[in-house]
């Protein structure tokens, strides 16, 4: 007999389970999906870790689970039992690993290079010096996401524990007051009226995905002086060219992207967490933002420099179609050090991306069009890809940003120079 445990989410906790796919008594394979989960970014089935029947489960819709916790049990041949002990003592350790982390409030502290990235040291004017805060690490992933300061969140739970909810309130509170952290900006709320006055109206929820997605790009608007450079490319030869070998055209952008960034190292790199230094990525994994039912999300395609344009390709197809079905893992967004935005399959003839903080740029590209084009003796029709890269002005300046987009346009229009 074996216990089932729910495997690492990829840092997330306590997260619902929205359908169950098996019952006590079934015989299941390895790999057999027994429930789904939802998380803030997407829907995870969840395998078998072995072949057998199932004799007892524990958990079951609307339940809420966490990596480590047991949810089954499961009768295994002895002969085809896979978890060995070390297996299992890793699991386990990550379950007991403590869920709070508390730091006493200090005057001076010294910050070496190895201080841990969870320790918040606190300024000597904060009120409550010999507290302490609590959060659990899903908590404090989501407050280094939003650059938010934990010493300085007043927590409503047990023990001043710290929730979600209570750094929500902490944004709102910035928002009105324009005291507190980094994010507050001193900008009014926009008072609602009662629309029904005017004729009927209707009130529905957003998504957990759009409702996630806004609070980061507010963070990021709030946070990152934002500046957009537009710039466009003649696409004719690359567009005959992808027609004859029978792929898309935002394969061929992403792998162009790849070789800009190796050029223009600032455009894949990240601000340091005081401003004070830069943090260049020598790996280019680049994110697509994929619209679907739910909202928006952006799978990464690791190591785009080192992977031909077909591969590529097949990747980006095969994370849409997940995405669409809310199939895609924890780790599928995770590494991203740039982002593209493509609405070229719909509409428009420019737009300004968000930056997908806490990279220091993101690629817009619209939609292609056939223009006149004054080759020195006659004008020609040729295929023009207006595009946008907005970018952390506090990284990059006007002028590299021109030279980025030139560059871009440059490999866009003739694809040979990738591989010089």
């Amino acid at each position: 007999m074996e216990k089932i445990l729910v495997p690492d989410l990829g840092g997330f906790d306590k997260i619902e389970i929205i359908e169950m796919f098996v019952s006590e008594g079934d015989t299941v394979k390895k790999e057999t999906s027994l429930f789904s989960l939802e998380s803030d970014k997407a829907v995870m089935d969840i395998p078998s870790p072995f072949a057998g029947v199932l004799k007892k489960l524990l958990v079951s819709a609307g339940d809420k689970v966490s990596p480590g916790d047991i949810i089954g049990e499961i009768e295994v041949p002895e002969s085809d039992t896979v978890k060995t002990t070390d297996e299992k003592k890793s699991v386990l350790e990550q379950k007991k690993e403590p869920e709070e982390i508390a730091v006493k409030k200090t005057t001076e502290v010294q910050v070496s290079p190895t201080t841990p990235k969870d320790v918040h040291i606190i300024p000597d004017n904060f009120q409550s010096r010999d507290a302490v805060f609590h959060a659990s690490p899903s908590v404090r992933q989501y407050a280094r996401d939003l650059e938010i300061d934990l010493s300085r969140v007043v927590g409503t739970g047990p023990k001043n524990r710290i929730s979600k909810e209570d750094l929500k309130n902490y944004i709102k509170e910035g928002l009105n007051s324009g005291g507190g952290g980094r994010i507050s900006s001193g900008i009014p709320t926009i008072p609602l009226e009662d629309f029904s006055i005017f004729g009927r109206v209707e009130v529905i929820e957003l998504t957990r995905i759009k409702r996630i997605t806004g609070e980061r790009l507010s963070a990021a608007w709030l946070n990152i002086p934002h500046v957009t450079q537009f710039d466009e490319a003649d696409i004719s030869d690359l567009e005959a060219f992808r027609k004859e070998q029978n792929m898309n055209v935002l394969s061929f952008i992403i792998k162009a992207s790849a070789a800009a960034l190796k050029k223009f190292i600032y455009f894949n790199s990240s601000l340091g967490e005081k401003g004070e230094n830069l943090v260049l990525k020598d790996y280019i994994n680049i994110g697509i933002a994929v619209d679907t039912e739910k909202g928006l999300v952006v799978p990464v395609i690791k190591d785009v420099d080192k992977k031909q344009v077909s591969v590529i390709m097949e990747e980006l197809k095969e994370k849409s179609d997940l995405a669409r079905k809310g199939r895609l893992k924890p780790e599928d967004f995770q590494g991203g050090s740039f982002t593209i935005s493509s609405l070229g399959g719909i509409s428009g003839t420019g737009f300004t991306p968000i930056v997908n903080a806490p990279q220091a740029a993101i690629l817009g590209v619209s939609r292609s069009a056939m223009k006149p084009v004054w080759n020195g003796t006659e004008f020609k029709p040729r295929l023009i890809l207006p595009f946008s890269v907005s970018y952390d002005h506090r990284i990059i300046d006007g002028a590299e940003a021109a030279r980025f987009t030139r560059y871009l346009g440059s490999l866009l229009e003739d694809m040979r120079r990738v591989i010089l």
